[in-house]
């Protein structure tokens, strides 16, 4: 068991449906939050809600996102370069983020 399935259990005890307490979580997901004592208190750590590039790796294949959702495509490993997300990123963030 994880501490989401048992946050799930607990939430569906108290009446809340499957779908409501995984949308619950998932809300909470993307609130503020601090660093759990680290770092400055005056400038909590957000985990979502901003548009950093994230780029992981799976399945024989480099996945990438803004932070926001957005999906800005796949590449094969040895089409993987420094560039290979950052200009769609950079044109999200400056366009459809800024609006």
């Amino acid at each position: 068991m994880t501490a989401r399935s048992d946050i799930l259990d607990v939430l569906e005890r108290a009446g809340y449906t499957t779908r409501d307490a995984v949308h619950l979580l998932e809300q909470a997901d993307k609130e503020p939050r601090t660093s759990s004592g680290l770092g400055d208190p005056e400038f909590p750590t957000t985990l979502t809600g901003g548009h950093a590039l994230i780029v992981e790796y799976g399945d024989c294949e480099f996945y990438g996102s803004c932070q926001c959702g957005k999906k800005l495509g796949t590449v094969r490993p040895d089409q993987f370069g420094d560039g290979t997300f950052g200009g769609k990123w950079e044109r999200h963030v400056r366009t459809e983020a800024s609006t």
